[in-house]
Parts: C-alpha cells; structure tokens; sequence
C-alpha cells in the first residue's frame, strides 16, 4: 500500500509538470504572437506615415517651386539679399563697465 502511495504521487508529479507545461508552452506562444504582430503592425503604421508626410510635402512644394519659376527669368542669376550690418556697439557701455570697475576697486580697497 505504501509503494501505491509512492508511485501515485509520482505519476501525479509527471502530469502535472506535463500540464504546466503544455500551458506555459500555449501562453508564450501566444506571446510571441501578439509581440510579432504588433511589430508588423507598428512597422506598417510608420511606413504609411512616412509616406502620407512625403506626399504632402511633394504637394506643398509645387506652388513654390512654379512661383520662383514665374519669377526667375532663365539665364538670370538669383542673389540672396545680404545680411544687415550688425550695430555698432555702444561707447556708453565701455564707460558703464570702466566705472563699474572703479567702483569695485574702490570697495575691495586697492
């Protein structure tokens, strides 16, 4: 009675790790599944953006490009305007920081 008792328990440990294991076998399965199509379909959702964005674009750029069309006569060459002269700076300023110096001196007492 005592060895029925041993190798029922034995039996039962063999079907139940057969049985977990066929489970954990189904769910990642299952994982993988879920994981490869939200791959292609993320894949597939970037493309489409990608090229709905370079459509736009295509159509926004053909007015423009038929305006300097209109615009440039051929043989001309076409100069960018040039940049304005920066300002030049200001002689109070130096005078502002050559007393702000004097006054420090003067403070620190040297």
């Amino acid at each position: 009675m005592n060895w029925l008792k041993v190798g029922a328990i034995v039996i039962g440990g063999i079907v139940v790790f057969f049985v977990v294991d066929s489970v954990v076998h189904l769910l990642l399965g299952l994982l993988t599944a879920v994981a490869f199509v939200a791959i292609v379909a993320g894949g597939g959702y970037v493309a489409y953006k990608i090229m709905g964005a370079r459509r736009r674009r295509q159509v926004s750029d053909r007015p423009q490009e038929q305006r300097r069309r209109r615009q440039v006569e051929p043989g001309t060459v076409v100069v960018p305007p040039a940049p304005a002269p920066a300002p030049a700076p200001r002689p109070a300023a130096q005078a502002d920081v050559e007393d702000e110096l004097a006054r420090l001196k003067r403070e620190m007492g040297r």
